[in-house]
């Protein structure tokens, strides 16, 4: 029986209700709780979680116990599958619950970046972020945008204000 549940959580790792949104979708305690924070304290984070939602983009969030020097946050491109695009942020979990959602919000912008592009292959997603940002070298086979580092900087300011900031998001979200 045992082996049962361990196949089962392996094969249907989410259930879907009626009604339940799509993205984003934390897939562990700490994501979880990350993404609880931003959503309460942030307003450009809540303004990135709409425009997603209206997209065919679904996002896993997991935070993972070690990543790579220097790096706090990535967002891969996982599948296109059934007219759904899958994209997976991992936040790394030993940083602080501020620190942790600003870098969502970092990622989630990244996420936009892709929702916004007819991207659908990991060469695609490549290419987008060449034309869009660029290559952070210092880091490998990392991207970078500047609309990215300025959410996360946005986003920091409304954390340590204690209280979501009554601007307008520095990306505009309409085409």
């Amino acid at each position: 029986m045992r082996y049962l549940s361990i196949l089962c959580v392996l094969f249907f790792p989410t259930v879907v209700f009626a009604g339940d949104k799509l993205t984003p979708r934390p897939l562990d305690a700490i994501s979880a709780e990350t993404l609880a924070h931003a959503i309460e304290r942030s307003a450009i984070t809540r303004t990135l979680i709409e425009h997603l939602e209206s997209s065919n983009v679904i996002v896993h969030i997991v935070t993972a116990a070690q990543m790579e020097y220097g790096i706090g946050g990535t967002m891969r491109f996982v599948t296109s599958r059934g007219g759904y695009r899958y994209l997976r942020i991992t936040l790394a979990a030993g940083l602080p619950l501020k620190h942790r959602s600003a870098i969502l919000a970092h990622e989630l912008q990244h996420a936009w970046e892709v929702a916004r592009s007819a991207a659908t292959a990991v060469e695609e997603i490549k290419r987008l972020f060449e034309n869009e940002g660029h290559r952070a070298s210092e880091y490998g086979e990392y991207y970078e945008t500047r609309a990215a580092i300025e959410i996360e900087r946005n986003v920091r300011m409304e954390l340590t204000a204690g209280r979501a900031l009554q601007t307008e998001p520095v990306v505009k979200f309409d085409h």
